[in-house]
């Protein structure tokens, strides 16, 4: 039964005396009606209040004020309601009225603020305007505020031509400190013509909206009325207390609706400053392009000549004709004349002012119209019109490269447009003489880019199924859509930005909009330059379709008022859930029938977004795989968007994510072949070179369209990565591919349900047709296969053993795909995916199969030790006359979570020790917990706890024995240990070994207890503190560790070869003994449980890169790391997390001593988890500051060191795991005979390995281990050494050792403790007097006695203790550097 008072004790102000609860509220109500009314004069709309001077009438119908008298009076009925609820419960202590008291109490504090909001706003009625009160309150309280709409048209009107007139005003006073963007028409025009207070850039605008609505009413297209410019009345006085804008409304409500807090808006609004150009500082720039214009303008009319003659003239200017592939014939007839541009116009981003600076340079498009005159009839075939624009723009590079050119000194280069080598372009570069026209500070170019009007060539000619690149004696000519959309957008310069400019003067955010969508899309690498990629305008004009439609219904996806935030995420949503291929876009009125019908785009583009006009595809380039990278990277966009337990901010905008060896599970560089490179592949048809003229793009484009068949649903991703055509000087012929520098990157995203499959299916025999194809796919590796159910399919087969094997059949199957379908060659065809798994295996060209077989280990993975638990399990179960029966039994070893580095390798225990080498003697024992059932006959003391536990050792020893298992007890009874002293070890066919603890929940009550008691001194408490840890991390937190680490592993398969060569880099680089095996699971987990910026891994391979980058980069001293095993973890246990964070930071700084005690100071890495709020079982006391940071500088070298890594094999990756030792100031030398972990060595020596068993059969019995004659479980020489040293040696010293068949010890010497110190009796450490020198003798004498008072570790003292420590093990010193030997 509920209790009542337990109940009520959950309310704040909950109180038995509900009577005078009830009184004290019906006294604050009638205080705050009475307050209330007498506030209500300053309603009347007779009331007068002077503001500045003036009178000013306050209208009583405010809609403001109306909400605001509704809002107070539910408050007080709602105060009096909660009393009476609240009196009805706490008499009858119903349960069902407190809930509803709960309810009302939850609102409580939402209307207080509201009282309090009103009261301000009332007391200061009588001082401030009805606008100004409204600004108060939304400055002040940050509420969404929606102001009345004008109650008349002409009102309306009014307001609108108001704000219209305050923009307007606002844009003409920035821009008359700013030269014109436009240039056209004489330069003394321009300066005469154009009125003071109207900017150029409008006038061009107004000159192209003009244009635009021209070629709209032609194409029966809806045209936009751009905003018209109030008469310019200067704003009263009054005005200056008018009504928020929608602006400033808008971004209050963002504050409180959109943004998980008011930080993301300032990091937008500081990130959108950054990446903004100044306008203002463009003087230079607009100079150049003043220039420019009057160099064109002046440039002489050329009479018609032949090809030959133009690349004659062109050669004594030192300038090649950047003429398109296929080249002219010699033997063309139609001739090259050149006439002064029609028109120049700026273009792209520029004008717009949408302008994002990057890391590149940015460049500003200037479009030169080539007059009607130079053109003919059929110029739109067989690149007769490209080869005239290549002309034309090599006559204007000599004219700027003339020597009477005020630009001569600046460098030319030819470039392609977006890659089409169709289409090249002028790229000017500032001159850097520090003249005038000297842009070089605007980190710019000039790009010039000629184009003809839409009235050159009919529209009609150029429609996607048309062709216009003829085939010599064909019967049939295929169309040539790429060709014909390449001439089309030649077109469309100034129409296209009319358009985004009409769109940028109705929706006033839509410039920062653009240039965030820019800065999202360029970090992650979806802006190349390349002839099927996206491109900043493509989604420029895709912003702007959304705010005229793409919504429901027909209607807006993105509304005018939206600010860039919302603009951003719209769109993103957009391309993240639209079906581009089920519903093309049409920006503007389509044709259902016809030559541009949606038909006929369909069938001729991969992607289609048609512009205003209803006939230029802007998308007709951008390949399939291109738009679905696009997309994927827009739902992860969203996901980001939406996450409300993190900030994504970094991730979404400022993170560089575009590393391929980062982003994708596996890459494969292709070597494209010179056969492909030249043309003579047989994919690369006559046919398909009329469309695309040069081989190595075609094949580039024909990958990931291969690829998505083969590998069908084994992937969620595939992209293609090739390096555009550079740029090359005007004096130099066109750039081309070679198969020198054609390479080509492919991304794959695995389906890691699907990826490691062993057999493809394929349809039915009975199916003729689709068979066929299945055949044409995949050769003769398809065959026809009868299944269990009876089925007969086609079919194809893989082969692979192991986990590790099987996820590289996708490699198999590209490489297959790649020689059969385009002749690749096998060798050429690098597949990065399991270049790492060698590492975490032993070395079996030197380690016989003998003793570890990799194949059966991969083929079994970790089942077998799995298989081995469950056996033990049942055993220890069925254990007859045991006292108490076991409840539980739990593993928790890395091997039960898929963690240890090296698969277990069942041995045999029961057989002699002489069968293995002693440097191959290693068993690694698996950890187990025993929990009984619950009892009272337990005693109530520790020491007496672990005797007890002892007891119930030998009595299950016993009983296993009769079972046929091995066991062995042992005890590890220490005066000053209360803790867990004992375990027993247990040997299980078919050969491993398990260490069994048992778990008894009181002694974590008794630690308690004692801890609790203030009677008890400190010493024993820290005993106590220290029991309770140990018992804790062993029984309670490595089990529940284990549970959770083991599941997200089987979620993510991949997860567990990442963490296994995550212990591996790690111990290779010696730093294994500073970090827990359980701490690099939850930093291996961290990048599949918050993969952000990227999707989770699906390979160990990414997974592993991902954790190099995780170490290298994450800001340990400022942020915690927060893992999130499960997946449920709430915003409280963030906010804990959080919270004890920063008090950590904020009260201590972090020690950088070697070590720390469990309830010392905290290290540095803090990760937390939803069990583990404080970070206090795994990082507590390890790593120190200065571990961390060797950890980070080694895992930026090793990202360093792949990202140049060019070669295929594992070789290649070896620097990876091999660390410097020239750091270290003494490195010890241990045997490597001795050390029983030699297997697991990185390059283990063979003859460590050699047995006379191995070679003689019958001697195999007379060689001895100097281990002895039984398997020894746990024994490892090197780290019983290692422990040795820090026992003995760690406060002056730290110890670096590789655990995984590691034969050398790092040392450095601790700086604090070599510092001089008072001499005084058991100091700790060997110790010579400070002022004697490396002869023995005193550098100087002390007056006042015989010697120095102070000491210094006697170094040369200490490494004789250690070597002697070591003897027989260490096999020699290497010194480096003594701290105090002079330089």
């Amino acid at each position: 039964m509920v209790q009542p008072r337990r109940f009520h004790s959950n309310f704040l102000f909950f109180i038995p005396l509900t009577q005078g609860v009830l009184l004290i509220t019906v006294l604050d109500f009638i205080k705050n009606a009475v307050y209330f009314s007498k506030q209500a004069h300053n309603l009347d709309p007779t009331t007068v209040v002077a503001t500045d001077g003036q009178q000013v009438v306050r209208r009583s119908k405010d809609p403001a004020y109306v909400a605001a008298q509704y809002i107070y009076a539910i408050w007080l009925a709602l105060m009096m309601l909660k009393a009476i609820v609240g009196f009805r419960a706490n008499l009858k202590f119903n349960v069902r009225w407190m809930g509803i008291y709960n309810i009302l109490f939850g609102c409580d504090t939402l209307f207080e603020f509201i009282r309090t909001t009103l009261g301000v706003i009332f007391q200061d009625l009588s001082q401030l305007d009805e606008g100004a009160v409204i600004r108060y309150y939304c400055a002040n309280y940050s509420l969404a505020v929606k102001v009345a709409e004008p109650e008349t048209e002409s009102s309306a009107e009014e307001y609108d031509d108001m704000i219209d007139e305050e923009e307007d005003d606002s844009e003409e006073e920035e821009d008359e400190e700013e030269e014109g963007d436009y240039i056209e028409g004489e330069d003394e025009e321009m300066d005469s013509d154009v009125p003071e207070e109207e900017d150029e850039q409008d006038e061009f605008m107004a000159a192209a909206e003009m244009e635009a609505n021209v070629a709209k009413k032609s194409s029966g297209m809806p045209s936009q009325k751009p905003s018209a410019k109030a008469a310019g009345a200067k704003p009263t006085s009054s005005a200056l207390y008018k009504a928020p804008t929608n602006e400033e409304i808008q971004g209050l409500q963002e504050s409180s609706d959109l943004f998980k807090s008011n930080i993301f808006k300032l990091q937008i609004e500081e990130l959108l400053k950054e990446v903004h150009l100044d306008y203002k500082k463009t003087q230079p720039l607009e100079a150049a392009l003043r220039k420019l214009k009057q160099i064109f303008d002046a440039t002489p009319v050329q009479s018609d000549l032949s090809l030959s003659a133009i690349r004659t003239n062109m050669k004594k200017k030192s300038i090649v004709i950047p003429f398109p592939t296929p080249a002219p014939s010699d033997d063309i007839q139609y001739t090259f004349g050149y006439q002064p541009p029609s028109s120049m116009h700026l273009v792209g981003s520029y004008p717009l002012k949408t302008v994002s600076k990057s890391r590149d340079n940015w460049s500003v498009d200037v479009a030169v119209e080539m007059p009607e005159e130079l053109l003919q009839e059929k110029d739109h075939m067989n690149y007769r019109y490209f080869y005239k624009r290549a002309y034309y723009l090599a006559v204007l590079a000599s004219a700027i490269q003339d020597k009477k050119s005020a630009m001569s000194k600046c460098k030319l280069e030819f470039a392609t447009m977006d890659g089409d080598q169709r289409r090249p372009v002028l790229i000017i570069h500032p001159s850097g003489d520090k003249s005038e026209i000297d842009f070089k500070k605007m980190r710019c170019t000039i790009r010039i880019i000629p184009f003809i009007s839409t009235a050159v060539f009919p529209a009609q000619r150029l429609a996607p199924g048309r062709n216009n690149v003829r085939l010599e004696n064909a019967a049939h000519q295929p169309a040539t859509p790429q060709y014909n959309t390449a001439l089309q957008q030649e077109t469309a310069f100034t129409s296209h930005l009319a358009f985004l400019y009409q769109q940028s003067k109705a929706c006033p955010a839509f410039k920062d909009g653009c240039v965030l969508l820019k800065v999202w899309a360029g970090q992650r690498g979806l802006l190349r330059r390349t002839s099927d990629g996206i491109s900043g305008f493509l989604l420029q004009m895709m912003m702007a379709y959304l705010l005229q439609g793409g919504g429901a219904n027909g209607g807006k996806k993105l509304a005018n008022g939206f600010s860039s935030y919302q603009l951003v995420r719209g769109t993103i949503d957009f391309i993240a859930q639209h079906d581009f291929a089920a519903r093309p876009i049409f920006m503007g009125q389509h044709s259902s029938a016809g030559e541009f019908s949606k038909e006929e785009f369909t069938a001729n583009y991969d992607v289609v977004v048609v512009d205003p006009s209803g006939k230029i595809n802007l998308a007709g380039h951008v390949s399939k795989a291109n738009l679905e990278e696009l997309q994927h990277e827009a739902r992860l966009a969203m996901t980001f968007f939406m996450e409300s337990s993190d900030d994504k901010f970094e991730d979404l905008f400022l993170k560089r994510v575009d590393n391929t060896m980062l982003r994708f599970d596996n890459v494969v560089k292709i070597s494209v072949p010179k056969k492909i490179v030249q043309g003579e592949s047989k994919a690369y048809t006559k046919e398909a070179a009329l469309d695309q003229p040069v081989p190595y793009l075609h094949f580039t484009h024909a990958i990931a369209p291969l690829l998505k068949r083969g590998l069908s649903d084994r992937i969620h991703l595939v992209t293609t990565r090739y390096e555009p055509l550079g740029r090359w000087a005007v004096s130099s012929a066109p750039s081309k591919y070679t198969d020198e520098d054609a390479v080509v990157t492919i991304g794959l995203l695995l389906n890691h349900e699907q990826s490691s499959r062993l057999v493809d299916l394929g349809p039915p025999a009975d199916d003729l047709e689709a068979a066929a194809i299945f055949r044409t796919l995949w050769g003769n590796r398809a065959e026809l296969r009868r299944f269990k159910d009876g089925s007969i399919l086609e079919s194809a087969v893989w082969e692979a053993q192991g986990t590790d094997a099987r996820q590289l059949i996708v490699g198999q199957m590209i490489s297959y795909l790649l020689k059969f379908h385009h002749e690749v060659p096998q060798e050429g065809v690098h597949y990065w995916a399991g270049q790492l798994n060698k590492f975490i295996q032993y070395n079996n060209k030197v380690v016989s199969e003998r003793l570890f077989d990799n194949k059966v280990a991969a083929a079994g993975g970790f089942q077998s030790a799995v298989t081995a638990f469950e056996a033990l399990t049942k055993a220890v179960k069925q254990a007859e006359d045991m006292p108490l029966s076991v409840t539980h039994m739990y593993f928790t070893s890395p091997a039960a979570r898929l963690s240890s580095t090296f698969i277990p390798q069942p041995r045999d225990l029961n057989g002699p020790a002489n069968l293995f080498p002693d440097s191959a003697q290693f068993v690694e024992p698996m950890d187990v917990v025993i929990q009984f059932e619950s009892s009272q006959k337990w005693p109530d003391n520790l020491k007496a706890i672990q005797r007890m536990k002892t007891a119930f050792y030998l009595r299950m020893a016993t009983r296993l024995k009769a079972k046929g298992m091995n066991t062995t007890v042992v005890e590890e009874m220490k005066d000053e240990s209360l803790g867990v002293n004992g375990y027993m070890e247990v040997k299980v066919e078919p050969g491993f070994a398990f260490r069994c603890r048992i778990s008894h929940d009181r002694e974590i009550a008794l630690c308690e207890k004692v801890i609790a008691d203030r009677k008890v001194s400190h010493s024993l408490k820290e005993q106590h503190q220290a029991a309770l840890d140990h018992y804790e991390r062993l029984f309670v937190q490595a089990p529940m560790h284990t549970f959770q680490v083991h599941a997200l592993c089987h979620r993510h398969p991949s997860m567990s070869q990442t963490i296994r060569l995550t212990k591996r880099w790690v111990s290779a680089h010696w730093l294994a003994p500073f970090l827990k095996d359980e701490a690099l699971e939850l930093i291996a987990a961290s990048v599949y449980v918050n993969p952000a910026p990227w999707s989770a891994p699906a390979s160990g391979f990414t997974g592993f890169l991902r954790v190099l980058n995780l170490l290298a980069h994450w800001d340990w001293q400022q942020e915690a790391l927060v893992v999130d095993l499960t997946g449920e973890m709430t915003g409280k246990e963030r906010e804990e997390i959080r919270h004890n964070f920063a008090n950590i930071r904020k009260n201590k700084a972090v020690s950088s001593a070697a070590s720390a005690s469990t309830m010392g100071e905290h290290a540095s890495m803090y990760i937390a988890t939803g069990k583990d709020t404080s970070s206090k079982w795994w990082t507590w006391d390890a790593p120190t500051p200065m571990i961390l940071s060797r950890l980070r500088a080694l895992a930026k070298s090793s990202l360093e060191h792949l990202n140049k890594a060019t070669g295929t094999t594992a070789s290649s990756l070896k620097p990876l795991f091999v660390t410097p030792t020239v750091h270290y100031d003494l490195v010890i030398d241990l045997d490597p005979s001795l050390c029983t972990r030699y297997a697991q060595n990185l390059s283990p020596d063979a003859k460590y390995f050699a047995t006379k068993a191995d070679k003689y059969r019958n001697l195999g019995a007379f060689q001895k281990s100097v281990f002895g004659d039984e398997v020894m479980i746990g024994f490892d020489p090197a780290a019983e050494y290692l422990a040795e040293l820090q026992r003995a040696f760690g406060d002056i010293a730290l110890f670096f050792y590789d655990r995984y068949g590691g034969t050398q010890v790092g040392i450095l010497w601790n700086p604090v403790a070599l510092a001089p110190r008072s001499w005084k009796v058991n100091l700790g450490f060997n110790n010579k007097p400070a002022d004697v020198n490396q002869n023995g003798d005193l550098e100087s004498k002390d007056t006042k006695g015989p010697g120095s008072k102070l000491v210094v570790p006697n170094i040369e003292a200490l490494m004789s203790e250690m070597q002697r420590l070591g003897h027989g093990l260490v096999q020699s010193l290497q010194i480096h550097r003594n701290p105090f030997q002079s330089k």
